[in-house]
């Protein structure tokens, strides 16, 4: 587990970070998702999304067995997550890749233990087939922003704008929970949280 120290670390940064409009996973789903990653000690982690390499080293700190595979589609995300990586001392347990997810997943040939979906929300349910494919059975499911600036779940906020994008989530949503190969449920917490595990 990380300890209070590093975490008032991570809490530092992620200030920072938000100061200059980089994305990174707020405090309350760091924690759950730190915590989710030390029970389970996956020895296979996936990432879509890296941005700067925030959760992927607050994932790698919290199992020091996990090793991680990580995606994004910006060249310069990547070069800044592998600074970070490289800061916390982790960058020997991380393969970081560069390209379209979907592309990705349609050469992917690859088991993982655990995927933390935090990507274009308007992919996820596109996403969906493969991961679960590639999702070992008693693996888990974290899906970041689920519920969408709270658009997913309240018809009054949605911007008409982000329609499809909602429309999108509240399918990715359905096909999950209402899929018996998983136990899922979906949190309140920050901007909506799925976590599904997988059972068969």
């Amino acid at each position: 587990m990380i300890s209070n120290e590093e975490w008032q670390n991570f809490l530092k940064i992620e200030n920072e970070y938000r100061q200059n409009h980089i994305p990174c996973v707020r405090k309350e789903t760091a924690k759950l998702l730190s915590t989710l990653v030390a029970e389970e000690k996956p020895q296979k982690i996936l990432e879509i999304g890296t941005a700067v390499g925030y959760s992927g080293t607050i994932m790698l700190l919290s199992c020091e067995s996990s090793n991680l595979t990580t995606i994004d589609l910006s060249a310069e995300m990547i070069r800044q997550a592998k600074q970070n990586f490289k800061k916390f001392g982790v960058e020997k347990r991380v393969t970081t890749i560069c390209d379209d997810a979907k592309h990705f997943f349609e050469n992917n040939k690859q088991n993982f233990d655990f995927v933390f979906l935090d990507g274009p929300k308007g992919q996820y349910e596109k996403y969906l087939p493969y991961i679960k494919k590639c999702l070992n059975i008693g693996g888990v499911l974290f899906c970041d922003d689920v519920l969408y600036f709270g658009m997913v779940i309240d018809d009054r906020l949605v911007v008409h704008k982000k329609i499809t994008i909602v429309r999108n989530l509240r399918e990715f949503l359905e096909m999950v929970c209402g899929d018996k190969d998983f136990e899922s449920k979906v949190l309140q917490i920050e901007d909506g949280i799925l976590v599904a595990k997988k059972v068969k």
